[in-house]
């Protein structure tokens, strides 16, 4: 039973830098979480990848990629740390659709790293503000401070906020922020500020 344990408790401290890169990448990016297998096999690649990247900063170390002993703070401390470094660094990448962009440059997907189209648009027109088409032939202008991660789910948080009546637009007094469901929204249009200068952050 001990033997047991002990093995339990080596394999965990072994997999635990993959799950904190993993628990990092998951809460920073917008797509759904996973289950079951691909939930282990996101922990087993960053385990790799901070276990390896452990012994190349340690090189002079043992090279045989182990788990740390459980005395080897300084180790143990270095693969954590590591691991939040790469858990950042994955979720930058993969925020700015870097990796799906360079696989579509090579012609090997069409896909991006964004969970759905709309949140694939706003993503991209960073530097726009937005026209939402609501129901009720309703328009409503303004700058987009926050989207739902998923058409069918959450809220738009717009700033700055204007209701277009034909050509005019009219300020809405004494509101800074509206929020819409975005059920009730029918179309978006997004219009490009005048330089990206104007860009806010």
């Amino acid at each position: 039973m001990s033997w047991a344990s002990s093995e339990a408790i080596a394999v965990l401290w072994f997999l635990l830098p993959g799950f904190v890169a993993t628990g990092l990448f998951r809460t920073l990016i917008s797509n759904p979480k996973p289950s079951g297998f691909d939930s282990l096999a996101q922990v087993f690649i960053f385990t790799v990848i901070v276990q390896v990247a452990t012994r190349l900063v340690w090189w002079n170390r043992d090279t045989e990629i182990i788990a740390p002993a459980y005395d080897d703070t300084a180790g143990i401390a270095m693969s954590v740390l590591i691991a939040i470094v790469a858990g950042l660094f994955a979720a930058w990448l993969w925020n700015r659709d870097l990796p799906h962009g360079w696989l579509r440059k090579w012609k090997l997907t069409r896909q991006s790293s964004y969970r759905s189209a709309q949140y694939s648009a706003f993503a991209i027109h960073t530097n726009c503000y937005v026209v939402l088409h609501l129901k009720g032939e309703r328009r409503l202008f303004g700058w987009p401070r926050e989207w739902p991660s998923r058409p069918d789910d959450q809220h738009f948080l717009i700033e700055e906020c204007e209701w277009l009546e034909d050509e005019d637009r009219r300020p809405i007094a004494g509101v800074s922020h509206m929020l819409i469901p975005a059920s009730e929204v029918e179309m978006i249009e997004f219009l490009p500020t005048a330089t990206d200068s104007d860009s806010k952050d």
